[in-house]
């Protein structure tokens, strides 16, 4: 029995929304980047597939490409779309595109025995397998499940940039192996910066590229994983540089295909690649946000990446998507790179999307996934002045948020001790107090009400600009103060509102509602006296 075969470049299994009727289309590597200016994005159900989709064709692109600097950036920009040295690479590394190769899989290893197999549910986070819990899945049958070669071929991309560290299968005779590290893009938010086709996408996340120091100091050898002619081991080692970092093979996978055509019912994981020091993204990712740890210990990152958080919206980490603070936080590289290429002129600072990818964790247990959109205007890259402002209206924000949460707590209390100063609130009367708080979940409502606003500003803010006074923001930074002050009063309200008729809480309402309104109407006014030109 012949071997299967199912190569990447010329099968279809990239899912890709054409811009002419908006309909999702499988497409191969070369279809994708040709056509790249009539698709509109790459979009898989899955978040963790859709960035790793990108980053394995933007890895193809900087070999065929670099650039080099800005000058050659502009040239390909100006092109409209890829030319002829794509197709040209494509079919001189065709043989090591093919998933099921017997000597060079593509993203696998070959010679995994079978008897390390498990259920191919274990390359895909959300579906339950082994010792793991079923999350947002609810598949019971994992021995009967099948991906066809395209399915197999997205969640093993995936895998290599996102799989997260813990304990892994390992050979008898490799029980030094039994854990590994996260994979590169472990624990993060993936910043893409999105244009309006595929191809401005993909141009405008590829950054400046020489070989030799940028976007950081790289090897000679450097190249991506499918040019290696050395098999991934469980040892650690270092990059050699940007496409190596892109396509970097944390873990030993074999699919074993059976049928005709061919399925893939089981998979083997196993250790692979490992980076020697702990902190090794910052100063290398170009896609990540970091902020500084001071008081890391041991094996500690001391630049650990902004990630999604199951209790935080990320839009309240604009500022540090946004900009870099010496010392404290980076905003991803790839912003660092555009910001150039704004101040040059090579390219407008138009109205841009900033996509958001990533898995939130508890340890080496997957607990939900994220797909987030910020609007990206492009002045916020060079302008100093307007992030100040996202600074500001990000600290009246929380500072509603204060308000609220004290609010509550006293309304929790006065029910609690009703005809008694709050002064005098025994420590468990207010720890009752705060898991009554907590119970009621404002807080979040608080933070929905603000979700869309908050985008709308981003968007708005720009534009807002009054060159006689250098200032942006004399209209929607007071509009904006007024949404946090209704955003909060509204989660108070909705409390209020699902409260017991009873005396006990008609009576603490009535007592604490006017005293909260009255701080309330203070949100922003010490940081609006010192902005010339904002009134209420």
């Amino acid at each position: 029995m012949t071997n299967p075969t199912y190569n990447l470049v010329d099968e279809s299994w990239i899912p890709c929304v054409m811009c002419n009727d908006a309909t999702t289309r499988l497409l191969s590597i070369r279809a994708a980047l040709n056509l790249a200016p009539e698709i509109v994005e790459i979009d898989d159900p899955s978040p963790l597939v859709t960035a790793a989709l990108y980053r394995l064709l933007l890895a193809i692109l900087h070999r065929c490409y670099g650039p080099a600097d800005a000058k050659e950036w502009r040239t390909l920009w100006s092109r409209r779309r890829f030319d002829e040295q794509v197709n040209t690479y494509l079919d001189q590394w065709k043989h090591r595109f093919d998933l099921f190769d017997p000597e060079y899989p593509f993203y696998q290893v070959h010679d995994i025995p079978v008897q390390y197999a498990k259920p191919i549910a274990q390359l895909a986070p959300e579906l339950a397998s082994g010792n793991n819990a079923t999350l947002w899945d609810h598949t019971t049958h994992m021995s009967a499940l099948a991906f066809t070669p395209e399915q197999a071929a997205r969640y093993l991309i995936a895998l290599q940039a996102f799989a997260l560290g813990g304990l892994v299968s390992h050979r008898q005779d490799e029980k030094e192996h039994k854990s590994a590290t996260g994979a590169p893009l472990a624990g993060s938010a993936v910043a893409l910066v999105r244009g309006p086709t595929l191809w401005a996408t993909l141009m405008l996340n590829l950054h400046r590229y020489d070989g030799q120091e940028e976007p950081f100091p790289t090897q000679t050898d450097d190249m991506p994983a499918w040019e290696r002619n050395t098999a991934t081991r469980p040892v650690a080692r270092e990059l050699t540089g940007y496409l190596d970092l892109l396509t970097w093979q944390s873990r030993q996978v074999q699919l074993y295909p059976e049928d005709n055509p061919p399925v893939v019912r089981h998979v083997a994981i196993m250790k692979g690649n490992q980076f020697p020091e702990v902190g090794y993204r910052h100063g290398k990712e170009t896609m990540l946000a970091f902020r500084r740890n001071t008081e890391a210990k041991g094996e500690q990152d001391p630049w650990p990446a902004v990630a999604f958080r199951e209790e935080r919206d990320i839009w309240r980490d604009s500022l540090v998507l946004f900009q870099s603070l010496h010392n404290q936080r980076s905003r991803p590289r790839m912003l660092d790179w555009l910001a150039l290429l704004v101040e040059r002129g090579v390219l407008d600072d138009v109205q841009m999307a900033l996509d958001l990818f990533g898995l939130g964790s508890d340890q080496a247990k997957p607990l939900f996934w994220r797909h987030e959109r910020l609007p990206l205007p492009l002045k916020y890259l060079n302008e100093e002045l307007l992030l100040e402002q996202v600074r500001i209206s990000l600290q009246w924000a929380e500072q509603g948020k204060d308000m609220l949460n004290q609010g509550l707590r006293q309304l929790a209390e006065r029910s609690i001790v009703p005809y008694r100063s709050l002064d005098g609130v025994s420590k468990d009367d207010r720890d009752r107090a705060k898991a009554i708080v907590k119970g009621w979940g404002a807080e979040r409502q608080y933070w929905a009400h603000l979700d869309l606003p908050f985008r709308h500003f981003l968007e708005a803010l720009p534009a807002d600009y009054d060159p006689a006074g250098q200032l942006y923001g004399s209209r929607v930074m007071p509009q904006w103060t007024r949404v946090v002050r209704q955003a909060a009063h509204e989660s108070f309200d909705e409390v209020a509102q699902g409260l017991d008729l009873t005396g006990r809480w008609l009576r603490a309402v009535a007592l604490v509602e006017p005293a909260f309104m009255s701080r309330l109407r203070t949100v922003g006014i010490p940081e609006q006296a010192a902005v010339d030109g904002i009134a209420l």
